[in-house]
């Protein structure tokens, strides 16, 4: 199975109660143009018998999501960094509305939140959907990269990365991968139903709160 395509990168803030795990505020970060997970290696485990290797264990030891986006908007950006913001008021030469500073500072509280997204592959001739969610994640602040528009467009996009963490249930997942669906529409229903989002748009959600994990 080749991979053509991504889309659709979902979050919801991530929440525990002992061992049982919610979603709540979940959206649409933006329309995804990458995504990469790269995953720390453990060293094997191994217990030698008989002069040989008799048993191995190599667990997940952590690993870190770098995404990239056509845009980060203002209310997910608010939500999976855990900032504020405050309005541009009363500034002359400043007439846009709702314009706002974005705080980076002390009270920032970054949360943990559940991520995710659907990759587009071709299986035999046939285009099939795979919805990839991860239970936990932290993001961290991104930087600024920006170039100079010269003759021609240099198209630049924002790119985030996070920790990626076992959750807090009883079996600790750390990942969870849809077999083959045959629509994009179904992938995200998987997803949404996953981190309890109903009727998300960019920057906006509807939430059903009922699922558990």
């Amino acid at each position: 199975m080749a991979t053509i395509g991504l889309s659709k990168p979902y979050y919801a803030l991530y929440n525990a109660s002992g061992s049982t795990v919610t979603y709540s505020e979940g959206g649409l970060i933006g329309k995804a143009t990458e995504m990469t997970l790269e995953l720390e290696g453990a060293e094997a485990n191994i217990l030698y018998a008989d002069n040989g290797p008799a048993e191995s264990d190599n667990q997940f030891a952590g690993g870190t999501l770098t995404l990239s986006t056509d845009d980060l908007l203002p209310t997910p950006m608010l939500a999976i960094l855990g900032l504020q913001q405050e309005a541009i008021e009363s500034v002359d030469g400043v007439t846009t509305e709702g314009a706002a500073w974005i705080k980076y500072n002390d009270a920032q509280e970054i949360p943990y939140v559940g991520f995710g997204g659907i990759i587009k592959a071709k299986q035999n001739g046939a285009i099939k959907w795979i919805a990839v969610v991860l239970p936990k994640i932290q993001f961290s602040n991104p930087g600024i990269s920006a170039v100079t528009q010269g003759e021609t467009i240099e198209w630049q996009t924002k790119e985030l990365t996070a920790t990626v963490m076992r959750n807090d249930t009883a079996t600790h997942d750390w990942e969870w991968m849809s077999t083959p669906l045959d629509s994009e529409a179904e992938a995200e229903a998987a997803i949404k139903d996953f981190l309890s989002i109903a009727g998300a748009e960019v920057g906006k959600a509807k939430i059903d709160e009922s699922r558990v994990s």
